[in-house]
């Protein structure tokens, strides 16, 4: 699931060109390989707060439990619109790749946004069920997309590319003649976003304090080293020039390799991938703001309704109805707006997204530190764990916010007051969020109390239900609160 929010191909295919031409250059592999050590630090204290509560709300809880009730409910608002908005926004990029699809391959000529909706609207379906049919469709689709493009760059770097293998592309004197090495570092941290996601479905695992921190450390060390091998692949493809070439194809860079270095069918498979990768990460961010509005649902913040879960399948099936209809409406807009899927609803709400994502990863990492000041640290290895990598990851999370603010027009395209005001949306949401928690203190102390409340008691009730125990084995995969 997680792996699947983080769209491989879509990177390849996207992000690391971009990064070649205008941000780290030739050292866009070495930016991504250190991109991954930053994230293993956040990761460090993230782990440690998911081996002490298991909640769908994730960072909501965190916050909620680190940091007080009403800056928990400012990073649950925040968090809830990032994945809300960003299943919509991705929906775009597959719109709009599925009609060229159908339209090369099939002759097919329907708008892109019809096949937006008609896939949002298979990602209700699917996740109607238990999270672990969700699971296996996702599995397929990834495994698909991230093994045409290890192909395609196995046979790059084997055949030596251009010129040769190129291990200069790892020094880091090569960041002095990048285009723009915050462009290509910022780039590099939104390729990772949704790893942190592990933790929603911590409620949904067999044994969520030691899967949890596992399934985030496979997901930040498998994704860096997929990411930092893809970049050097596409610095080998085309050598020196490789800044020129990923300028003038852009989208169709590793499609070039793909034709250079294998056959013709690899190149035709990633057309496809490309939609597949496109869906997965939608579907991917769907299930994970489903999670946020049925977590805020039970805790009575938002309808009661949506803290449902289904009675045969125990999936958030309410949530992530609501969740289809909000997306399919942002959708709706923008195409009734003459909007253009990639230019501004792919492009323009993700950069939205991801500067709520990275201020409530900042935010999380501060709540680790407060949670486990007030709880207490055991040893000397509790104090790195707890005080000194969660402080390192949210100075890293704040270098990477002002890199995005820094670059907020060049990432966009544009310089639309729309695109500029994206920093006030974040900024209205958060303080919205924290002045609704400290107005529930002080007129609805009932409620107020419910936020962020951990519910381990109702877990374990779950989990010793005998209508959830198959063949004499507990079978919790499904549950979710």
């Amino acid at each position: 699931m997680v792996t699947a929010a983080a769209a491989p191909l879509v990177v390849a295919s996207t992000y690391i060109p971009i990064s070649i031409s205008s941000g780290a250059g030739l050292a866009t592999p070495l930016t991504y390989a250190v991109t991954t050590v930053i994230l293993l630090v956040f990761s460090i204290g993230f782990a440690q707060m998911a081996k002490r509560i298991t909640s769908a709300g994730a960072f909501y809880t965190f916050s909620s439990q680190g940091l007080g009730r009403p800056m928990g409910l400012s990073v649950g608002f925040l968090v809830l619109a990032g994945y809300s908005m960003i299943s919509a926004a991705i929906t775009g990029g597959f719109g709009f790749y599925c009609s060229a699809l159908l339209d090369k391959h099939f002759g097919l000529n329907i708008p892109w946004y019809w096949c937006g909706i008609a896939a949002l609207v298979a990602m209700f379906a699917i996740s109607y069920f238990r999270v672990t049919f969700t699971a296996r469709i996702l599995a397929v689709l990834l495994t698909l997309e991230v093994l045409v493009v290890f192909i395609v760059c196995v046979a790059t770097v084997g055949s030596g590319g251009a010129s040769g293998q190129m291990p200069h592309a790892f020094s880091p004197s090569q960041w002095g003649a990048a285009p723009a090495v915050g462009i290509g570092f910022f780039l590099a941290f939104w390729s990772w976003i949704g790893f942190e996601t592990t933790a929603i479905y911590g409620e949904e695992t067999t044994d969520p304090k030691q899967s949890v921190p596992r399934a985030t450390y496979i997901a930040v060390i498998t994704l860096g080293v997929f990411y930092t091998f893809v970049a050097y692949a596409g610095i080998v493809g085309f050598g020196e020039n490789s800044p020129k070439q990923a300028a003038s194809l852009y989208d169709r860079y590793y499609f070039n390799l793909a034709d250079l270095h294998t056959f013709g069918a690899v190149s035709t498979a990633m057309d496809f991938l490309v939609v597949s990768g496109f869906f997965a990460c939608a579907f991917a961010f769907h299930n994970n703001a489903s999670r946020y509005f049925y977590s805020l649902g039970r805790d009575g913040i938002l309808p009661r309704r949506l803290g449902r879960t289904h009675r045969v399948h125990k999936s958030p099936h309410i949530a992530a109805g609501l969740q289809a209809i909000i997306a399919i409406t942002t959708v709706a807009i923008f195409a009734i707006g003459h909007a253009d899927p990639l230019v501004h609803l792919a492009t323009w709400l993700p950069i939205f997204c991801t500067l709520s994502i990275l201020l409530v990863q900042l935010l999380v990492s501060l709540g680790v530190i407060g949670y486990f000041n007030r709880v207490g640290r055991e040893s000397p290895g509790d104090v790195w764990r707890t005080l000194a990598a969660p402080a390192v990851g949210a100075i890293a999370q704040l270098v990477v916010i002002v890199l995005l603010l820094r670059n907020i027009t060049f990432l966009a395209g544009a310089e639309a007051t729309v695109v500029q005001l994206i920093p006030l949306y974040v900024a209205v949401i958060a303080v919205g969020g924290l002045l609704y928690g400290l107005w529930l203190k002080k007129n609805d102390t009932e409620r107020y109390n419910r936020i962020g409340e951990l519910h381990d008691e109702e877990l374990e009730e779950l989990f010793a239900d005998e209508a959830y125990v198959d063949n004499g084995r507990k079978d919790t995969t499904g549950a979710t609160g």
